[in-house]
């Protein structure tokens, strides 16, 4: 009787070798299913790509350098505060120091907005417009 129970065991255990070995296509799938219901969905970023801060910062700075004639000192003040707070982003981003935000208007300010233009430069970042983009 004891022959008769390893046996059957032995058996068993052969058959579901088997069984998986030629089913591994269709486990693997059922795995994955049950993982993704189960694990929750990644995160949305909270921050734009640096793709977009990085093209909005080539247009706001060619406002910036070059404001159409007879825009008004708000706007021109509006679209510097938005060129400031874009380096900011992109500074966040690319984990360069960023002091730009923190100053009032004046010298200060803007030397450091140079500099920061600088250390996004050197971390990779394309600040000027290409030429082949220009008009």
């Amino acid at each position: 009787m004891a022959g008769l129970v390893v046996l059957v065991l032995c058996t068993l255990m052969l058959g579901a070798a088997v069984g998986l070995a030629l089913c591994q296509a269709e486990i693997g799938r059922a795995v994955r299913r049950v993982r993704a219901h189960l694990s929750p969905p990644p995160p949305a970023p909270s921050a734009p790509a640096i793709e977009e801060v990085a093209a909005a910062l080539r247009r706001v700075r060619r406002e910036v350098l070059a404001p159409v004639p007879g825009t008004p000192m708000a706007r021109r003040r509006g679209t510097m505060a938005a060129y400031d707070d874009l380096l900011g982003q992109a500074a966040r981003a690319l984990g360069v120091t960023d002091l730009v935000t923190d100053l009032r208007e004046g010298t200060d300010r803007e030397a450091e907005r140079l500099r920061l233009e600088h250390l996004l430069r050197e971390a990779g970042l394309v600040i000027d417009q290409p030429r082949s983009d220009r008009r």
